[in-house]
């Protein structure tokens, strides 16, 4: 008599992962799917996140730190904080592109001297208060302790927050900020920054009398 083959179970090569689960009851299967998606989509989540942030803090901490002077003194003129988008954002742009190339687009309009900003190097501006946090957070990433929350993380902000700093230090413009001395109300927060880019060029020897508007009457 011909040999009858014996039926099998599951088919020829299936995983025995696959053969246990279909002994598993549905009621426990339903529990660990669910456990399974709400985990992945909370970390997804926090990953979107994450890399959003990743994403802004270096350019935030590059020009927080670049504009910190010039903005010290433009946010005490209540015109300036009259001033629509547009006229703000030409500002901005001066000061970041005047900072680290001497090349101000914008000419044109009530700029509050953002357009005479000139090209600045500072050495001793790479020590200030963001290298300082991205210091402490490459610290915080090799600390040889198990279980600490969020190593990685950290340690990633705190590398571009530490490299954006310094950049934004090393172009930012040496000195403390100078008092104003004109009166006039309605140009104060000019000159002020007028004062401010003069002292910077002075020291970065690239400034010339010839340029100065504040000294030559124009602003006054």
């Amino acid at each position: 008599m011909p040999r009858r083959r014996r039926r099998r179970t599951t088919k020829r090569g299936m995983r025995r992962r696959t053969a246990r689960r279909a002994y598993t009851p549905k009621r426990r299967r339903r529990r660990t799917t669910k456990r399974r998606m709400l985990r992945s989509r909370s970390r997804s989540t926090g990953d979107r996140i994450f890399d959003v942030v990743k994403k802004i803090v270096p350019f935030y901490v590059f020009s927080k730190q670049l504009t910190d002077k010039d903005y010290s003194i433009l946010n005490t003129d209540p015109g300036y904080k009259n001033q629509d988008i547009a006229t703000k954002a030409k500002i901005f742009t001066n000061i970041v592109l005047g900072r680290i190339s001497g090349f101000t687009p914008f000419k044109n309009g009530n700029l509050y001297g953002s357009e005479t900003t000139p090209f600045t190097i500072n050495p001793s501006g790479i020590v200030n208060q963001f290298t300082g946090l991205g210091v402490a957070g490459m610290i915080y990433k090799n600390i040889p302790i198990k279980g600490l929350p969020l190593k990685g993380k950290i340690g990633s902000l705190a590398k571009s927050t530490l490299i954006s700093g310094a950049i934004g230090g090393l172009f930012d413009a040496p000195g403390n900020n100078p008092k104003a001395t004109y009166a006039s109300p309605n140009i104060i927060g000019r000159n002020m920054i007028l004062n401010q880019n003069r002292s910077a060029s002075t020291q970065t020897g690239q400034f010339s009398t010839s340029q100065d508007v504040v000294s030559s009457g124009v602003y006054n």
